[in-house]
């Protein structure tokens, strides 16, 4: 009873091997452990007689436990929430919620709660396959791919926990889309006379802000974001410096200020407005900041003047879907087929380049490729009568 050592030559060693056994034999239990080192089995024989002699045979007898599995790393859901903090943080507010939602939407619920490293290049083309069977445009699956493979690019390269991204194995054409393009909604002439009525006598707390966007051609958010000083009546202007989304305050989309023009009808509205809103804030005790402002003098809340042109929309009868960014559109529609340049149309709207305006409503301007068609009318056209005449026919 007790430990004893064999190494190859002793009796009770198995021979043909160099190694050496340390075998312990304790109230019938028995264990043999074999060590390559005779050193490492004499230094295993003192440690089980030092727990046998103190009553510790459990220490001995008792299989280790197997060491822990390393973590698996970071969720899906981490890896997205460092992305959109370290690589999205410097987008603007809108842009960065945008991406928000759009994670929340296609992209937690099949990898939120999955570690990064076991999403492999057969799920994520799962996943591919089952978004363009659904209602996504192509653009917006564009951005949904290219989100995820922001994500996976960051664990990659930052956190080290992938090798390749599972988005590269991805098709990158992703055919013609067979749709017809969303033409914008705009209000004829008619119709915008119409509900600019309805508004002033229905709704005369909310008519000047929807005038300020018919007639101008400003963001809605930047209409929000209008403060008392930034009417300027001299001029006939509006200064845009800020705009408000979901109560948040930043800058305009395009990232810098403009002044854009305001008719003046449009403009004595805005001057009585300001009256109104000054004497409001001098019953509050307080100094007249926003142009459109709460009941209690903060920025007017985003769905307030939406439904209110939902019940002008539905006095004037008009029944199809329309948002208050169509207002904008209606703008800059009837600007152009009242002949204003698409330059002039441009800078009103804030536009980044003369180029989205054109695709969005160079379509609407009609003399434009007529008078073309005028001008080289002009250019070849007594040339080729003079050609079409027969050579040898009497001259006129």
């Amino acid at each position: 009873m007790g430990v004893k050592l064999q190494k190859p030559g002793d009796p009770g060693h198995p021979g043909g091997n160099r190694r050496t056994y340390v075998r312990v034999n304790y109230q019938g239990r028995r264990k043999t452990r074999v060590f390559n080192s005779s050193k490492a089995a004499q230094a295993y024989a003192e440690t089980v007689e030092y727990h046998l002699k103190h009553g510790e045979p459990e220490r001995i007898f008792t299989a280790p436990e197997p060491p822990a599995a390393p973590p698996p790393g970071p969720t899906f859901t981490e890896a997205a929430e460092g992305w959109l903090a370290v690589d999205a943080g410097e987008l603007k507010i809108g842009t960065r919620e945008a991406y928000q939602s759009i994670i929340n939407q296609h992209l937690l619920p099949t990898f939120g709660a999955r570690p990064v490293s076991g999403i492999t290049v057969g799920d994520v083309e799962n996943w591919w396959v089952r978004l363009r069977e659904t209602r996504c445009s192509r653009n917006h699956r564009s951005a949904i791919r290219g989100i995820l493979s922001g994500i996976f690019r960051r664990a990659m390269v930052t956190e080290k926990i992938l090798t390749q991204n599972p988005v590269d194995a991805l098709p990158k054409r992703q055919g013609r889309e067979d749709r017809t393009a969303r033409n914008v909604e705009w209000l004829t002439e008619a119709e915008l006379t119409k509900v600019l009525t309805v508004a002033r006598d229905r709704e005369p707390r909310y008519y000047p802000l929807l005038l300020t966007l018919a007639t101008t051609g400003v963001r809605f958010g930047e209409v929000l974001g209008l403060q008392v000083g930034d009417v300027d009546g001299t001029r006939c202007r509006l200064s845009v410096r800020r705009a408000i989304r979901k109560r948040r305050e930043g800058a305009p989309k395009s990232g810098k200020p403009r002044e854009v023009d305001v008719p003046p009808s449009t403009m004595a509205v805005l001057q009585d407005w300001v009256e109104t809103v000054r004497a409001e804030a001098a019953v509050r005790g307080a100094e007249a900041c926003w142009l459109f402002p709460s009941a209690v003098g903060t920025p007017m809340d985003d769905p307030i003047p939406r439904k209110a042109l939902r019940r002008v929309l539905r006095a004037a009868g008009i029944r199809r879907r329309f948002r208050v960014h169509g207002l904008r559109h209606t703008y800059a529609s009837l600007a152009i087929q009242r002949g204003v340049p698409l330059l002039v149309v441009s800078r009103q709207l804030g536009h980044g380049s003369i180029g989205v305006t054109a695709d969005v409503y160079g379509h609407l301007d009609p003399e434009a490729t007529r008078g073309a068609a005028e001008a080289w009318e002009r250019i070849v056209g007594p040339t080729l009568a003079t050609l079409s005449r027969n050579p040898g026919a009497t001259p006129t």
